[in-house]
């Protein structure tokens, strides 16, 4: 049971959508693409953090987003992506500190490359589970990402940061957080079931998972509208953010079948490189 699709109304929002083709640059650690759930998702694996690939295969932060993203559907196990049609492009500029523990460092230079990579690549999103300082090498390429057309989400951090404080970034936080910034999105991000390494499942919490989840609704209304730039995802998502009940209390998260019953309204122009 998917507690945070439901809230999120995944499934209905798969009818209109399921991401198909829309490429997203997953910048984090490396994940499990052998996982049964990740079969035919991943279509680029590349390492700036060192040359072991059977490491990057057993890291569990960069498994466990991608599942929240492109979880396959319809393969009669496990659990479901919120865009289980699109492609990942799995860019490790992270390394995980413990081999049973989600958490990870990154530092400028191999963010930069995967940065640097995601723009050649031509992803349409950017997907950035992390938070930092302010860094000016970072923000030149955030920028030259949004000119090149990709939509960067990235997670909510108190105070300066990147990437949540960059203009254009969708910057994301939990459901669950009674407090967020103006203009911060929010998410399920407690206890949500998506993968582990091996070919296994697990919950996990945090910012990091909620940013995968706005990825994935971003991913849905490409699909829909290949034109779609932030500023656009940013007020779209917004206007379909609803309050819900919860038993923790009012949880407020986006809605991805609001989101993409309003995005059918809006003429957009195709994008200038569509997939």
């Amino acid at each position: 049971f998917q507690a945070g699709n439901e809230r999120m109304d995944v499934t209905a929002a798969h009818r209109l959508s399921r991401g198909r083709g829309v490429r997203i640059a997953l910048i984090d650690t490396g994940l499990d693409s052998d996982h049964p759930e990740l079969l035919g998702r991943v279509d680029v694996q590349r390492n700036f953090v060192d040359a072991d690939m059977q490491r990057f295969q057993l890291d569990r932060h960069g498994t466990a987003i991608a599942g929240i993203i492109a979880a396959n559907a319809d393969n009669g196990v496990g659990i479901v992506g919120i865009a289980p049609e699109a492609r990942i492009l799995a860019l490790k500029a992270c390394w995980q500190l413990q081999p049973d523990r989600d958490d990870a460092r990154c530092n400028s230079y191999t963010l930069a490359q995967a940065l640097s990579a995601a723009i050649e690549l031509k992803a349409r999103v950017i997907n950035l589970s992390l938070s930092g300082p302010p860094d000016a090498l970072l923000a030149a390429l955030a920028t030259q990402a949004v000119r090149a057309g990709i939509i960067i989400v990235g997670s909510q951090s108190d105070g300066p940061s990147f990437p949540g404080s960059l203009e254009h970034v969708l910057s994301v936080g939990r459901s669950e957080d009674a407090r967020v910034a103006s203009g911060v999105l929010q998410a399920p991000g407690r206890e949500v079931l998506t993968l582990a390494p091996g070919g296994r499942y697990d919950f996990y919490s945090g910012s990091s998972i909620s940013t995968g989840e706005i990825s994935g609704v971003t991913a849905l209304m490409i699909a829909l509208r290949s034109g779609l730039d932030a500023h656009q995802a940013q007020a779209l998502l917004s206007k379909a953010t609803e309050t819900t009940e919860s038993p923790a209390g009012p949880v407020r998260s986006v809605n991805a079948c609001m989101a993409l019953a309003a995005l059918t309204a809006l003429n957009i122009a195709p994008a200038a490189f569509a997939q």
